[in-house]
């Protein structure tokens, strides 16, 4: 992994000043194939929805990331035990899970999913939920890219599950694989 690009990558408290390109980013296609493929929402129920993940008492923590001042894509972490309706879809109880999205199709393709991943876990996501040991996160299973970053910084497979009729593949990472991963980067 790439020591330089690893450092230059911040997560910035989502703002509303954020929303415009985060909406932007919803639009483009290949944030749309995987994630709010469904439906894009209007901006009104967009805007709405975000401004309530920036209240500091919202479960899910959300953020902007960037690449030194450029922003490019969205990342939100959450304990699991706050979503039971998640937790029972993914059949696991305790941990963190994150969701994230490349938004900058400049940065799609070219190892910047598996940096993000691994320094957002190790400086943000554990950090914040500091009792929390294990990391879950899911991809469709047709999300080779994700699915390739995630199993790159050391998520391994635990099952696939069925949400609204696509096929996901749950993964899990636990917080000393990340550390120790994280610091091979950094003295690398």
């Amino acid at each position: 992994m790439d020591p330089a690009r690893y450092r230059s990558l911040r997560f910035d408290p989502l703002k509303e000043e954020d929303l415009p390109v985060l909406y932007s980013w919803l639009q483009a296609p290949h944030v749309r194939e995987f994630y709010h493929k469904k439906s894009v929402p209007k901006w009104e129920e967009m805007r709405a929805e975000y401004l309530r993940r920036l209240n500091p008492d919202w479960p899910t923590k959300c953020f902007l990331t960037c690449a030194g001042m450029i922003p490019m894509g969205y990342i939100q972490a959450y304990r699991v035990a706050d979503y039971p309706e998640y937790a029972a879809m993914i059949g696991e109880d305790k941990g963190i899970s994150l969701d994230l999205f490349i938004g900058d199709a400049r940065f799609v393709g070219n190892g910047w999913g598996r940096l993000i991943l691994l320094k957002f876990l190790n400086e943000v996501a554990f950090p914040l939920f500091d009792t929390e040991q294990i990391c879950w996160i899911y991809h469709d299973t047709l999300n080779g890219r994700a699915l390739s970053a995630s199993r790159a910084v050391g998520f391994r497979h635990v099952r696939d599950f069925t949400e609204e009729g696509d096929l996901k593949e749950l993964l899990a990472l636990h917080r000393e694989e990340a550390s120790a991963r994280g610091l091979g980067v950094v003295s690398g």
